[in-house]
């Protein structure tokens, strides 16, 4: 299996062409609408006139987006704040001619570090409850996990464990159990159910150490991986009373030097994201190195991935996106995000405009548009050709406009005067006086002579 490909990637040069496909029965409305959305997202690029309001909080340590309206963005910081910005709710900055300049995403809910509810520490992840966006959770380095009122931004229960808790996540398409999957510095993976008010499950299977990564997946409500730094990936179901369903092991792979590898990588496994359709696991590790592996046999795929780079010793918070016809990933690497497609992995993008190590990354398919957090205290904006058309939109505008304007200042009357402004106005006055102010000098000059 040289790549994986996960849908057939409808080559659309040009909108127009797409459309002339669809009209002409070539291509079916589904398959064009999966090739339009993957057309936009290989065109991101920063946003020149969309930002998020400022908070100006510390570092952005993790962000997401809510998957029942799909509107609010949930973002957590290194001070122990939170923050809500509604992604549909533009508020319009005119500059000083009144033009509309810039749109910024409103901040419509704050928890400050001197909440006595907020986190005392650093938080590490945030996320929003999969079927209702009046709960969400956090959790980070004062050893807390926090579920929290929406509504009213206070919290509802706190569960508190031994060591930091690195991450934790909730199925996305769980519907029997409320389960929370949290990793920590023991080596032994805790699953909290809200509904007991404790934790009911302890998955031991990783060698000591801390759990770093942990995921649903997007198909079954049962299974859940995880990532270590004891350079393990596993698989687990939660139904079995064993739990382990497989380790993901490299059995066929030895060194230049003979050592044969039976890890999943070389470092410490810090984020493991499942593909949408279930059917392949990627990790990512210390190596710098991202692998591909069947959930089914836990055979590592023949993929090439990009090797990454300034992959750091906590949980890598990246992206994958669901929408077109081709699934992008968008991973922090230092002070850029490295994009590229599952099919294609050798068409690499790095995008540029933190100041700063980029934390995190969230993916909106409504808005065709991926956001960013970093150490520089910003979320970024990422939009298809950033917005190079609204900029284009509004310099026509003020051209219609500015046209109008001149042809009011020079519009003829009924009675066949003409429109003057206030300055030519007093312009005109002033060269009247100074023409009758000449000739009387000049009358006086002829009288005395």
């Amino acid at each position: 299996m040289k790549s994986l490909s996960f849908g057939s990637h409808w080559p659309c040069s040009s909108v127009i062409h797409g459309l002339e496909g669809q009209r002409s029965g070539l291509v079916r409305p589904l398959q064009f609408q999966r090739s339009f959305s993957t057309y936009f997202t290989e065109q991101l690029e920063l946003s020149r006139h969309k930002e998020v309001q400022s908070t100006y909080y510390g570092a952005v340590n993790d962000l997401d987006v809510d998957i029942t309206e799909r509107r609010y963005l949930l973002s957590g910081y290194s001070d122990g704040s939170i923050a809500l910005h509604d992604l549909q709710n533009l508020l319009e900055s005119p500059d000083s001619s009144n033009f509309i300049d810039s749109l910024t995403y409103k901040l419509v809910g704050t928890v400050s570090a001197g909440n006595r509810n907020a986190h005392k520490r650093s938080i590490e992840t945030v996320q929003w409850y999969p079927l209702d966006t009046g709960i969400f959770t956090s959790s980070g380095t004062d050893r807390i996990l926090k579920i929290w009122d929406a509504n009213r931004l206070q919290t509802a229960e706190e569960y508190s464990f031994s060591g930091i808790v690195h991450c934790h996540h909730m199925s996305p398409v769980a519907t029997k159990h409320t389960l929370v999957a949290v990793g920590t510095d023991s080596s032994v993976v805790k699953l909290v159910d809200p509904r007991a008010g404790s934790a009911t499950h302890c998955l031991r299977g990783h060698r000591e150490g801390a759990v770093r990564a942990v995921r649903w997946s997007n198909t079954d409500e049962f299974i859940l991986a995880t990532g270590g730094i004891d350079n393990f990936a596993m698989l687990w179901d939660v139904r079995t009373a064993k739990g382990c369903l497989m380790k993901m092991q490299d059995k066929g792979c030895k060194k230049k030097s003979g050592y044969q590898r039976d890890t999943t990588h070389d470092g410490s496994v810090n984020g493991v994201e499942f593909t949408p359709s279930g059917h392949h696991l990627l990790t990512i590790g210390t190596d710098q190195k991202m692998y591909a592996w069947d959930t089914l046999t836990g055979k590592k795929q023949k993929t090439r991935f990009p090797t990454l780079s300034h992959i750091k010793r906590r949980s890598v918070k990246f992206c994958l996106t669901n929408e077109g016809s081709e699934n992008f990933l968008f991973i922090p690497t230092g002070s850029s995000v490295t994009s590229f497609g599952l099919s294609c992995p050798g068409k690499v993008r790095r995008l540029y405009g933190h100041y700063n190590s980029v934390n995190c990354t969230a993916y909106h398919a409504p808005g065709q548009q991926m956001l960013s957090g970093g150490n520089d205290h910003k979320i970024l904006v990422w939009s298809v050709r950033g917005d190079l058309d609204y900029g284009a939109f509004r310099y026509e505008q003020r051209e219609v406009i500015r046209q109008r304007t001149l042809k009011e200042e020079v519009a003829p009357r009924d009675d066949g005067t003409t429109v003057v402004e206030d300055g030519q106005a007093v312009a005109q006055l002033q060269d009247t006086w100074s023409d009758d102010e000449e000739d009387a000098d000049g009358d006086k000059k002829d009288a005395d002579r």
